[in-house]
């Protein structure tokens, strides 16, 4: 069994999986491993007897970062565990990436991690966001998210500023504290700030959960700020979720456009869920609030809400292929059984 660099790529436990001609190219740089404890750690014991440095494995996401160097394509990799943050984490560098390596399903977000589970989690202490991301060009894989200190200054999961940004399995939920869920933009799991966003793409990702306590106002699962101004962000086999049990036109929603100049051209989504849990069977009266009137469209290709009576406060700006179905497009119908 071997932990390796480029051109093998890093393997966890000897099974490759990223590297040469894989999702970095084939100039991946240094790789920097985190582990939650040195002490009594597999983890730690493994990384060592299959050759990694000692140098290169730390016990903070920050610490770790700190060693990567801009623009040459280092990746942090995160063994399973639970790191608690006490700081926002500013992953400015350029080209660097975050990898999980406790497999590629992280969607099961439960407030006390099961074994397995990637979780960066911050529950005590206050800070804007998790993960605030400013660099260009950088990856994030596999693991969980949750800011969840119940006041209204924790406002995200995580925050996006850079360009092209790529996402794939990394589940955002969101905070579940009382103070956030009954805030405009209080727990909102991704966030994208004034002047970032541009050309970011997810696919297999999940933001918000239905398994939160219930939200009366603000963005569940998304929100552009106002003039965030992201060039076409595209969401593709992501679902997006929360649970509200308030029917008041705008308030709540999944998916906020906050003002104008809040996207910039088209924000698509590519076979995406929508759904929003209620116990006592109210729903949501848009997936998505829409108040930009600059230029902009919103496309939903093969998508589908549950829980939700309209898919947009505006209809002019957001365009579906799906079949009418009453009058809604996209709209999941009870069956029948006979």
């Amino acid at each position: 069994m071997t932990i390796t660099n480029f051109p093998n790529g890093i393997s966890s436990w000897g099974i490759p999986l990223h590297g040469g001609g894989g999702p970095f190219g084939v100039g991946v740089g240094d790789v920097y491993y985190v582990v939650d404890t040195k002490t009594s750690n597999p983890y730690y014991n493994k990384l060592i007897d299959g050759g990694a440095k000692g140098k290169n494995i730390f016990t903070t996401i920050a610490s770790a970062y700190a060693a990567t160097t801009s623009g040459q394509n280092d990746v942090v990799a995160l063994t399973p565990g639970v790191y608690t943050v006490t700081a926002e984490l500013e992953w400015a560098n350029d080209s660097t990436h975050l990898v999980g390596l406790g497999g590629p399903n992280q969607r099961y977000c439960p407030t006390t991690a099961t074994e397995g589970a990637v979780k960066i989690y911050c529950a005590t202490t206050a800070i804007d966001s998790i993960l605030s991301i400013s660099g260009d060009y950088c990856q994030f894989y596999g693991f969980q998210t949750q800011n969840t200190f119940s006041i209204t200054t924790n406002r995200a999961d995580i925050i996006i500023g850079g360009k092209n940004t790529y996402m794939n399995g990394v589940h955002a939920r969101g905070g579940n504290g009382a103070n956030q869920l009954n805030h405009a933009d209080g727990g909102v799991p991704l966030i994208f700030e004034s002047g970032g966003g541009n050309g970011f793409f997810a696919e297999r990702c999940q933001f918000g959960t239905a398994g939160n306590s219930a939200r009366s106002v603000g963005a569940g699962a998304v929100l552009f700020e106002s003039v965030s101004s992201a060039y076409a962000p595209l969401f593709r086999d992501c679902r997006f979720e929360m649970h509200s049990e308030t029917d008041a036109s705008a308030n709540p929603k999944l998916i906020h456009l906050a003002a104008d100049y809040a996207i910039n051209a088209l924000l698509m989504f590519e076979r995406c869920s929508f759904y929003n849990l209620s116990n006592d069977g109210i729903n949501l009266d848009y997936a998505i609030v829409d108040a930009c009137t600059t230029q902009h469209q919103i496309g939903l290709m093969d998508c589908m809400m549950i829980g939700i009576d309209y898919w947009s406060n505006v209809a002019a700006y957001t365009f579906t292929n799906n079949a009418d179905a009453v009058g809604y497009g996209g709209k999941g119908i009870v069956i029948t059984t006979a």
